[in-house]
């Protein structure tokens, strides 16, 4: 109010003053303006901008957290695919790899398989050719009684067994000799 009775000071009729002039009322506003101005950027300002700097410094590590964490990801996918990859190459030796071990095992079985087979014909042509040679001297060792007695029926007579088996021997020997 002090300000106020100070700035009365001229009195003039209403509707004589001039608007374009400043009267004593705005001096004081100013200078109260001013005040308010110089608390509020004394005060007031520095605490909200020290907010709002931890504010953005809070906003931009969790920018650059999150783009950390882009990057990461991405080199794991990264990673996760190359990974795959390796598993999937590696599946596919090892299939191919069983594949040609059974090939090879089929293929060494049907060997085996033929090799028994092969023996087995020769043991058997072999037992072939030992029961055609037993066979073959049993009818030589009894050929002489045969031929004897073959020869009784036909001649009507007795043969003498010993003097023909003498011949038989003989005619066995040129032909072992000729064969």
């Amino acid at each position: 109010m002090l300000f106020a009775s100070a700035t009365t000071t001229t009195t003039t009729a209403p509707g004589t003053g001039n608007f374009l002039i400043p009267n004593g009322t705005f001096v004081v506003e100013l200078v109260i303006f001013l005040i308010v101005l110089g608390v509020i950027a004394t005060w007031i300002l520095p605490p909200l901008q020290q907010v709002a700097e931890t504010r953005r410094a809070h906003i931009r590590g969790a920018l650059q957290g999150a783009e950390q964490a882009r990057a990461e990801s991405q080199n794991l996918l990264a990673e996760r695919e190359r990974v795959l990859n390796e598993a999937r190459a590696q599946a596919r030796s090892i299939i191919d790899d069983a594949n040609q071990g059974a090939d090879r095992a089929h293929e060494q079985g049907r060997q085996r398989g033929q090799e028994e087979y092969d023996r087995l014909l020769e043991v058997s042509r072999a037992e072939t050719a030992e029961e055609c040679r037993r066979v073959r001297s049993e009818l030589v060792g009894r050929i002489d009684t045969l031929v004897v007695a073959a020869a009784e029926r036909v001649l009507g007579s007795r043969v003498d067994a010993a003097r023909h088996r003498a011949l038989i021997d003989e005619a066995v020997a040129t032909a072992a000799q000729r064969g």
